[in-house]
């Protein structure tokens, strides 16, 4: 690693300047680290905990020469880096719930509008689509009436019927996209006769 002067600052074009960094330097007494070219003339500077954009005519440096000084500037500079990288990492994370969170409220806001009658099928598929959001699936309740009788080998008529109320039930598997959850029924009127 080069040492970077004053002159070098001001001087260089940005891609050879961009070659010489990270460079540890002094500023006054204080050590830093002058990270990255932001600009033309704009540089990303980490000095006295902080990390700031200063300009290449206005920025008074000198290099730091102690190689144990510049060891510890640039571990000093990595740290403050890798404390920004995850802060941004936890903001980013942060701002992306919370756009999905606002994208969810804004596509439930469109359903509840369509559900009222504000809203024609048309107009919020369209606007579902137009925004990639999850399109508007309706669910189908179907009510049924099954009647039917069967016949059980000699046994009790009261054995029967308690079998008919406990396991008499419909079966659904063979039908499309059945949310089993949702499937109530009720066993009722079972006549048990002898034959």
């Amino acid at each position: 690693m080069s040492e970077l002067t004053v002159e070098m600052l001001r001087s260089l074009a940005p891609q050879d300047l961009a070659t010489h960094l990270p460079a540890p330097v002094y500023t006054g007494d204080q050590a830093g680290v002058i990270l990255r070219l932001v600009d033309t003339d704009l540089v990303e500077f980490y000095f006295a905990g902080r990390i700031s954009t200063h300009s290449t005519q206005l920025l008074q440096i000198r290099p730091i020469t102690d190689p144990a000084v510049c060891e510890a500037t640039l571990r000093d500079a990595i740290e403050a880096l890798a404390i920004c990288r995850k802060v941004a990492i936890e903001k980013h994370a942060e701002q992306h719930r919370s756009h999905e969170l606002m994208l969810d409220a804004i596509r439930q806001y469109a359903v509840d509008r369509h559900e009222d009658g504000d809203i024609c099928r048309d107009g919020l598929d369209d606007f579902l689509a137009k925004f990639s959001l999850a399109p508007y699936e309706t669910r189908v309740r179907v009510e049924y009436t099954i009647t039917g009788s069967y016949e059980v080998d000699p046994g009790s008529e009261a054995a029967a019927e308690e079998d008919a109320l406990k396991y008499l039930q419909p079966d659904l598997s063979g039908l499309d996209d059945v949310d089993g959850d949702t499937s109530i029924y009720e066993v009722s009127g079972v006549q048990v006769s002898e034959m």
